[in-house]
């Protein structure tokens, strides 16, 4: 395998911002995974954001992003990361950047001449987000063939280590889409392949690995998995391969496993009070609710959030389904309260949650902000910014970041934004 060298961005403001102190994992502001700090897609408390904004108001600063990815970024200190692919040059890169300024710091280019040859219209060859234990970032790539490669850098792109985690064949050119997951001093990575799945565990500081499951899936599926807790229990939760199964972070031991949804999944469960919600599916429709204590479906609706993951929000859960029909649902019965569409628009990225308010992307580059309502659709703003985002929002710090992407003619290029007052 190729040892590719940086891309460095030689600047003064670079420079400095190499110097920078990083945050502790534990301390308030980081976002380390593409769910955010408790991996449910809501923000830490406090957060003071716009719930309106353009290329001209409340922009704090603008970046371009080369390539194409669809990773959503993480925030460790004052760095972002994500994840692009050069389909011209065939390369596979992470990218950092300036929290405060949005100066690309460094590129580190991974991968060079193994791109896949064929990739879905939706997806990339960038779109697992990276995550990060405060002092590691980790990366995962899929390469020509039928191969998966999980990279260990630094903070400053110094590559640690990397390793083969083994066989990923998706059918139809569908690609890879899963981001890895920290939990128990171990990466975790899942990798529901046609004909065959595993979810395996690596050591975070060796790259050693520690434990690998293996998974029945009949055909490739691309949800990520989640670490919860449960009545003070770790557990690794994952929705695939007709099932949610739940896993212990140390060993691998499958803790429980309840049949439901259909084969292809490609978003993340959410949970409260020892109860997983899960939804997606293809070629069917579902979302079920899992009752952790009895490992039992507890209620199921012919609805399919597929790519983007739901939100519990206070004593409601809240989901997008396909086209832009929002729903509302009682999480105890499985009632749908209410379900309203939004504007036209597909959807691909996941809402999260900040300052009391649903932030919603879809395909067309439209940010909805949505106040949560038990009894109606509370549709604050719609934002616009690009013409396309496939990536999560995040919000830290009082900032809203988004990756979008515009097009001239067919030139398509994308950029990186943060927004806050």
């Amino acid at each position: 395998m190729k040892n590719c060298p940086f891309r460095l961005i030689l600047n003064a403001s670079a420079l400095v911002l190499c110097s920078f102190s990083f945050a502790d994992p534990g301390s308030d502001g980081n976002w380390l995974s593409w769910r955010g700090p408790s991996g449910d897609g809501v923000a830490a408390m406090g957060q003071n954001i716009p719930t309106k904004w353009s290329e001209t108001q409340h922009l704090k600063w603008k970046a371009p992003v080369p390539g194409r990815g669809h990773s959503t970024p993480i925030v460790v200190g004052d760095r972002i990361f994500l994840t692009t692919a050069r389909e011209e040059e065939e390369s596979q890169s992470v990218l950092c950047y300036s929290f405060s300024t949005g100066d690309l710091i460094w590129e580190k280019v991974l991968l060079e001449g193994l791109l896949p040859e064929k990739i879905h219209r939706k997806n990339t060859h960038a779109s697992p987000s990276v995550a990060s234990d405060g002092d590691k970032i980790f990366a995962v790539f899929f390469l020509a063939g039928d191969r998966l490669r999980l990279f260990s850098l630094d903070l400053n792109g110094n590559e640690l280590w990397q390793l083969d985690v083994g066989r990923f064949y998706p059918e139809q050119s569908f690609g890879y889409g899963t981001t890895p997951l920290l939990a128990a001093g171990n990466v975790i990575v899942a990798a529901e392949s046609q004909g065959e799945g595993y979810i395996a565990a690596f050591d975070a500081s060796s790259g050693k690995e520690v434990w690998r499951t293996m998974r029945k899936a009949i055909r490739s599926s691309h949800g990520s998995p989640v670490l919860a807790n449960f009545g003070g229990e770790d557990q690794i939760v994952l929705n695939g391969a007709d099932r949610v199964a739940s896993y212990d972070p140390q060993t691998g031991r499958e803790f429980w496993s309840v049949e439901g949804g259909d084969p292809l999944i490609a978003n993340s469960v959410v949970w409260k009070d020892g109860v997983v919600f899960a939804s997606g599916g293809y070629p069917g429709r579902e979302t079920w609710a899992i009752d952790v204590a009895s490992g039992k479906s507890i209620w199921s609706s012919q609805v399919k959030c597929y790519e983007q993951s739901m939100l519990v929000v206070g004593d409601y859960l809240y989901g997008v389904a396909e086209g832009g029909l929002v729903h509302c649902w009682d999480p105890n019965s499985g009632e749908i309260l209410w379900r309203e569409r939004l504007p036209k628009g597909s959807e691909c990225a996941s809402p999260v949650l900040a300052n009391g308010y649903i932030l919603h992307a879809n395909e067309e580059g439209k940010v909805f902000v949505i106040k949560p309502n038990s009894e109606r659709l509370e549709l604050v703003a719609e934002n616009q910014l690009g013409e396309e985002i496939f990536a999560s929002p995040v919000v830290c710090r009082d900032r809203i970041l988004i990756r979008s992407a515009s097009y001239n003619g067919e030139a398509r290029s994308e950029t990186l934004y943060s927004i806050g007052f």
